[in-house]
């Protein structure tokens, strides 16, 4: 049997799969000001909002300087550590609804840089 060993001094070689994951809280923010002209595979950027004070590490995605929402808590503990490790992660946004309720909700691509 062969075993697989990991070592931080050399380079870990991640898939592109990263995490699929979906925004919360669109309807509170900028999204329905920019529904219209964000594209599927568009880039996004992420921040850390201290201003939600319930919540410490919390982390909105932004579309040009529009919020559209945040990650779910249990997906933002695990993009903190990502982020802290490499320094930084890609959000491309995946899929948004096509129906009459354009706040069904989003799902974007968390990537590793």
């Amino acid at each position: 049997m062969k075993a697989l060993a990991i070592s931080d001094s050399i380079e870990v070689l991640l898939p592109k799969m990263g995490i699929m994951t979906h925004l919360v809280e669109l309807t509170r923010h900028d999204y329905i000001y920019v529904k219209d002209q964000i594209n599927i595979n568009e880039v996004l950027s992420i921040k850390a909002d201290k201003s939600r004070f319930w919540e410490e590490n919390s982390l909105a995605v932004f579309y040009k300087e529009f919020k559209l929402g945040y990650l779910n808590n249990t997906i933002n503990k695990v993009v903190q550590k990502m982020i802290i490790k490499y320094g930084y992660v890609k959000v491309i946004l995946k899929n948004k609804p096509k129906g009459s309720n354009p706040f069904e909700g989003i799902d974007v691509l968390i990537q590793i840089g």
